[in-house]
């Protein structure tokens, strides 16, 4: 990184122009729909372990998320480095 950071002001404005740099994608779609598929197979795993059906759904969403990403990346709604 190379940041020669000697005080905590120069620390925190350095924490804040990174948060700045990077609050595009925390707030973007991308972050939300990762987030969601992977609670939805966490969730899966779970219900598979617990013999219920409802984990079928809850893989039907993560499946889905692989078709739904490619029509966002399609219609350029999404940006293409993370597939």
């Amino acid at each position: 990184m190379g940041h020669d950071i000697h005080t905590l002001k120069e620390a925190r404005a350095l924490a804040l122009r990174v948060w700045r740099d990077a609050s595009t994608f925390f707030l973007s779609i991308e972050l939300a729909l990762m987030v969601l598929v992977a609670v939805s197979t966490v969730a899966g795993v779970f219900l598979a372990a617990m013999g219920d059906l409802r984990c079928i759904l809850a893989f039907g969403f993560a499946i889905a998320y692989v078709a739904t990403r490619s029509v966002l990346h399609v219609r350029r709604k999404l940006s293409w480095p993370f597939i």
